[in-house]
């Protein structure tokens, strides 16, 4: 008698449980509920609202209604947000600057000098990272730094000079805002601003004359004599002045670099 064979199984899928969706389903959703654009965004609103100290991705996720891994689809990690953050912030300050309307090396300069501290002013939590850490270089706006080249060709830079002058452009850009846009430490608030205005107001008139003297114009409208930040007092004579001083300083460092020794 011929043994009886075995009846073949059938394979059947496993279905996912409910509310379980497949892994490639979840990714799927995910895309279409999110995507880095719209993840910046939110990172960017977040910062602006509660600072840099205060972001991470637990809280992007709940601003977002997601699972926090359903943002490592997209960006890599918190470093990666804060850069894309930057660039976001900073998208359009390039494009600001037009070639027809700023036709000189200068005009094109002080327009963008005017631009980036606009950008700053808008999202002012942005403006100590930008200055003090790389996470911009992850993200550099190549259209606003071909400006800075071009402008810098146009005022007859070159070599070593022009590298130079580059940096003294990009330390312009950063500097001022980021000075201005200084707040004060955590958690200060009117007990701090008085023992401000108590040091400046106490300064020795015998043993500091000019400053002393000067006092009543410098304080709360310049640097390291201010308890109120540029966001509620901007400096905007200062920074006119601080671009005069860049611009100028470019013309004469051009002009002595060639002349003939």
């Amino acid at each position: 008698m011929a043994a009886t064979r075995p009846s073949a199984r059938r394979s059947v899928p496993v279905r996912p449980g409910p509310g379980r969706p497949r892994k490639g389903e979840a990714r799927a959703a995910a895309d279409t509920a999110l995507g880095r654009e719209r993840i910046l965004q939110a990172a960017l609103a977040l910062i602006d609202a509660h600072g840099l100290a205060a972001f991470n991705i637990r809280a992007l996720a709940a601003a977002l209604g997601v699972a926090p891994a359903a943002i490592y689809w997209h960006v890599p990690n918190r470093d990666a947000l804060v850069s894309g953050a930057i660039a976001l912030a900073l998208d359009g300050v390039a494009a600001a600057v037009s070639a027809e309307a700023s036709p000189s090396w200068q005009a094109r300069l002080r327009a963008l000098l005017a631009a980036f501290r606009a950008a700053l002013r808008a999202h002012p939590h942005l403006a100590p990272v930008v200055a003090s850490e790389l996470a911009y270089n992850a993200a550099f706006d190549a259209p606003l730094l071909e400006h800075i080249v071009q402008a810098l060709e146009q005022a007859r830079f070159d070599g070593e000079a022009l590298v130079d002058a580059f940096n003294v452009v990009v330390a312009a850009l950063c500097g001022f805002a980021t000075l201005e846009l200084s707040t004060a430490p955590a958690g200060a608030g009117e007990e701090w601003a008085a023992a401000c205005r108590a040091q400046i107001d106490g300064v020795d008139a015998q043993a500091h004359p000019h400053l002393a003297g000067r006092l009543g114009a410098l304080r709360n409208r310049a640097f390291m004599l201010r308890w109120t930040d540029g966001r509620a007092r901007p400096l905007d004579g200062g920074f006119e002045a601080w671009v005069d001083v860049l611009l100028r300083g470019l013309e004469a460092r051009s002009r002595a670099l060639r002349r003939p020794a």
